[in-house]
């Protein structure tokens, strides 16, 4: 992970979400717990990606978002990620991937997460955030 910069080129944008210093995160509908993300869509930024997309995944507006940093995967997948409290909550609309949106006071299990990685309690750790 690249703290602290951006890439030129990025493909998604993850954001770590929190309400009331909780990880609220989303379930998704054929993988497990996860934070809000996706691709970036034509002439979106960044910002307006992680907003798009937290709104969409969790009915969730965001405050102020943060860059963080960014990684990169093997295959040269980017992702940056993001980090903003959550100022409201909507219902789900059902027509996009998530089921359910809860808060956690730290990462649920491994078994219990999208991806057994460990990449989400890594990012949280080094931006030190709280949740680990």
């Amino acid at each position: 992970m690249y703290l602290g910069e951006l890439p030129e080129e990025y493909d998604s944008v993850v954001c770590l979400t929190y309400e009331g210093g909780r990880l609220l995160m989303v379930r998704h509908r054929r993988r497990a717990w996860e934070f809000p993300g996706g691709h970036r869509e034509p002439g979106e930024d960044l910002y307006a990606t992680a907003r798009r997309e937290a709104y969409e995944e969790a009915g969730a507006t965001l405050g102020e978002v943060r860059a963080m940093g960014y990684y990169v995967l093997s295959g040269g997948h980017t992702t940056v990620v993001t980090h903003a409290e959550v100022t409201r909550l909507e219902p789900l609309s059902g027509e996009f991937e998530t089921v359910e949106v809860r808060t956690f006071d730290c990462l649920p299990s491994d078994r219990e997460l999208s991806w057994a990685d460990g990449l989400y309690a890594h990012l949280i750790r080094a931006l030190g955030l709280p949740g680990a």
